[in-house]
C-alpha cells in the first residue's frame, strides 16, 4: 500500500516532467520552424511587388515631341503606378542620337536597375547598351530596338502595317473611282521602323501596276518639312493622287498640305494623336495606321520589372500590333 508520503511524492513529479516535456517540445518546433524558414529563404527567391519599390526604370524615347510618345509613357507610368516602381521619363529635347547616348548613360550612373529604351540610331546606341548591360542593367526595347540584344522588344510589325497602309490607300482611291497616277511618300530618314513601313507599302501597291510609287523624300519628320516636301510633291507630279506619311509628323504634314489642296489627293498616315485625327475628321486624311503605344510602355514596363525580379520575360519579341482608323 502507498503510503500519502508517497503519492504526493510521485504526484509532484508527473506534472514537472510533464512540463519539461512540453518545453522541449514547444523549443524542437521553434528551431525548426527558423530552420525551414532559412531553407526556404536559401532556395526560393524573394518576388514580393514590395521589392520593386526600390528600383529606378527609366524610359528614354527619341525626344517628347510627338503625342506618340506621351501614350508610351502612359503605358508605363500607369504600370509603374501599379506597382510602386520609381519611374523616370527622359528624351532629348529634339530629336538627337548623340544627346539620346548621354542620357542613357546618366540613367545607369544615376543607378538604374533596368531601361525602356526606344533606339533612335540602332548602330550608335548599341555600344552604351552594351555598356548598361555589362553593369548589370536590364534592358527593354519598345517601339524600335537597336542591334545590341535586349531582354525583349515590344512593336509593330512594320512591315505589316506599311503593306496595310498600301492596301488602304487603294481601297480609297478605289472608292474615288481612281485606278492609276502617282502616290508620293513622306518618310522620316534614318529610322528602320519607318523604313519597314515604306516597303511594306510599296509591295502592296506593287499589285496594282497601273500606279507609280515615287521616290520616298525623307525628311526631319517635323510636321513642317513635311508638308512642304509634300507640297513639292503635289507641284511636281500632275497626275498625283495619294500621299502616305510614315510616321505621327509626317502624317500631319502630309494631311495639311492635301488640307490647303482642298482635299483632292488620297492621305493615309500612321499614328493617333489629336491631330492626325482631326485631319481624319475633316477628311484631309482617309486612314490612319494607329499602333498601340500605350500597350508598348505598359507590357514594357511589367517586362522590365519581371526581369529585375529574376523572372521568365517570355519571348524575345513582342507583336504589339495596329489597327486601321477610318
Amino acid at each position: 500500500m502507498i503510503s500519502n508520503k508517497d503519492f504526493w511524492k510521485d504526484g509532484a513529479m508527473k506534472p514537472k516532467k510533464i512540463l519539461i516535456e512540453i518545453l522541449i517540445v514547444v523549443f524542437a518546433f521553434i528551431l525548426f520552424t527558423i530552420w525551414y524558414q532559412n531553407c526556404i529563404r536559401k532556395t526560393v527567391p524573394t518576388t514580393s511587388l514590395a521589392l520593386v519599390k526600390n528600383f529606378d526604370i527609366y524610359l528614354i524615347t527619341t525626344d517628347e515631341d510627338y503625342q506618340f510618345w506621351q501614350y508610351v509613357n502612359n503605358g508605363a507610368e500607369d504600370m509603374a503606378t501599379l506597382t510602386g516602381v520609381r519611374y523616370y521619363w527622359r528624351a532629348p529635347d529634339e530629336r538627337s542620337p548623340e544627346k539620346q547616348v548621354e542620357i542613357i548613360n546618366e540613367a545607369v550612373n544615376s543607378g538604374a536597375e533596368a531601361l525602356l529604351v526606344v533606339a533612335d540610331d540602332p548602330i550608335l546606341i548599341s555600344g552604351v547598351i552594351e555598356d548598361a548591360k555589362a553593369r548589370g542593367v536590364k534592358v527593354v526595347y519598345v517601339d524600335a530596338p537597336s542591334n545590341e540584344e535586349a531582354i525583349t522588344t515590344l512593336s509593330t510589325e512594320n512591315y505589316e502595317a506599311g503593306f496595310a497602309a498600301g492596301q488602304i490607300m487603294l481601297s480609297k482611291l478605289t472608292d474615288m473611282g481612281i485606278n492609276e497616277g502617282a502616290i508620293g511618300i513622306i518618310n522620316i530618314r534614318d529610322k528602320i521602323t519607318t523604313m519597314q513601313r515604306v516597303e511594306g507599302f510599296r509591295d502592296a501597291l506593287a499589285e496594282e501596276p497601273s500606279y507609280n510609287v515615287l521616290e520616298a523624300i525623307n525628311t526631319n519628320g517635323e510636321p513642317r518639312s513635311a508638308q512642304l516636301a509634300a507640297e513639292q510633291i503635289i507641284e511636281q507630279n500632275s497626275d498625283l493622287v495619294g500621299l502616305f506619311g510614315t510616321n505621327e509628323g509626317t502624317s500631319q504634314g502630309v494631311g495639311n498640305a492635301i488640307k490647303a489642296n482642298d482635299n483632292r489627293f488620297v492621305g493615309v498616315g500612321f499614328d493617333k494623336s489629336d491631330i492626325t485625327l482631326d485631319l481624319l475628321y475633316d477628311g484631309s486624311l482617309k486612314a490612319i495606321i494607329d499602333q498601340n503605344p500605350y500597350t508598348m510602355g505598359y507590357l514594357g514596363m511589367a517586362e522590365a520589372i519581371a526581369a529585375v525580379l529574376g523572372k521568365d520575360t517570355g519571348p524575345d519579341y513582342i507583336d504589339t500590333g495596329f489597327k486601321i482608323l477610318e
